[in-house]
């Protein structure tokens, strides 16, 4: 009876002290995680940094948590930093048109009318002199337009939307006088949808200043290669090339903005961007974009809007509507057809 007593001491201590144990190295780190846990959800991102203690597989835990709570501070700073670098890009663009309009176009529309105003005070006194007065206005109104249309470019070619990629590149490399830009396109050039176009030439032309402001290049070399399920943009120059960071968010430490931004924008449709370098080679932005679900005509169509001619695989979009399928060559035509498909419907046009 004595050994049975002592037998039950004896289990009845062990139960205790492991118990004790884990109230001391289970329970209550766990309720000491949860603590923290609840103040991250407070805002408290510096939380998880203190050790609660307990088992090596609990600490274990907190040093996970905190390390993920790290990279999302991480990354709300570099968004933070991006935000406010594209914030002050938008300001610097919008100070520069109206700089430009300032500048140049009401001034030149000042003089213009000016010009009409002296002219009908002289077209009965001395019409040579009127005259002449009507054309130097004239003049000045035809170079007014192109700088109108250089900064309507600018802001996007209307080439881009008209005539796609490869078109709106190769204008825009014929505008880089001092810099020798060489367009290439493997595989069938086609249309694509309408924000990867806006993308790739973003990009390319992103990748076209650097070359140009930063790399000291003296050629760079564009290729544009449509594959079966998407399309590959290259941009290869000869400049002084620089040391990549790991990540693409250490772009922002280094300022390198523009190459961030061209990250950030084919991240967006499920692209990937891949960036190789070597100092006194060169360097290459390499950008794939996968194209799926973007029905174009395989054999010659009209626009039922403007009655233009759509090569194969050349449509800028297309709608169906009543079973039949449209194609068009711009989003002008198309967003026409959109809102008064009766007006422009006719039978010839579809594609059966």
């Amino acid at each position: 009876m004595n050994h049975f007593l002592e037998l039950c001491v004896i289990v009845l201590a062990l139960l205790l002290a492991s118990n004790l144990w884990f109230l001391q190295r289970v329970l209550n780190p766990l309720r000491q995680l949860c603590a923290q846990a609840n103040r991250l959800a407070q805002g408290d991102l510096d939380s998880f940094e203190q050790s609660c203690g307990g088992v090596p597989e609990i600490d274990a835990l907190r040093r996970s948590m905190a390390g993920m709570v790290r990279h999302v501070r991480r990354v709300q700073q570099h968004s933070y930093v991006y935000a406010e670098m594209l914030a002050n890009g938008q300001e610097a663009e919008r100070a520069r048109i109206a700089r430009e309009l300032h500048d140049q176009t009401i001034q030149s529309l000042v003089a213009i009318a000016q010009s009409i105003e002296m002219a009908q005070k002289w077209i009965e006194s001395d019409p040579t002199r009127a005259t002449s007065m009507l054309k130097a206005a004239r003049a000045q109104s035809l170079e007014t337009i192109s700088e109108l249309r250089n900064l309507i470019a600018d802001l996007r070619p209307p080439a881009l939307d008209e005539l796609g990629l490869v078109a709106a590149l190769e204008l825009q490399a014929d505008r880089y006088a001092s810099l020798p830009v060489s367009i290439t396109v493997e595989g069938t050039a086609h249309r694509l949808p309408e924000n990867h176009e806006l993308a790739l030439f973003r990009s390319a032309q992103e990748a076209l200043i650097n070359a140009c402001r930063h790399s000291q290049a003296t050629k760079v070399e564009v290729r544009v290669i449509y594959e079966p399920d998407g399309v590959r943009l290259r941009v290869i120059d000869n400049g002084t090339g620089f040391t990549p960071p790991e990540h693409f968010d250490d772009l922002i430490a280094n300022k390198h903005y523009g190459l961030l931004g061209i990250h950030e924008r084919i991240q967006q449709l499920d692209g990937k961007v891949r960036i190789t370098s070597t100092k006194a080679v060169g360097t290459t932005v390499d950008i794939y974009l996968p194209i799926t679900n973007h029905h174009q005509p395989h054999d010659t169509v009209r626009d039922p809007v403007c009655s233009a001619i759509i090569e194969p695989n050349q449509a800028y979009g297309s709608t169906v509507y009543q079973g039949e399928t449209y194609y068009f060559c711009c989003p002008v035509c198309q967003g026409a057809f959109q809102r008064e498909p009766e007006t422009y419907l006719h039978a010839e046009y579809a594609v059966r």
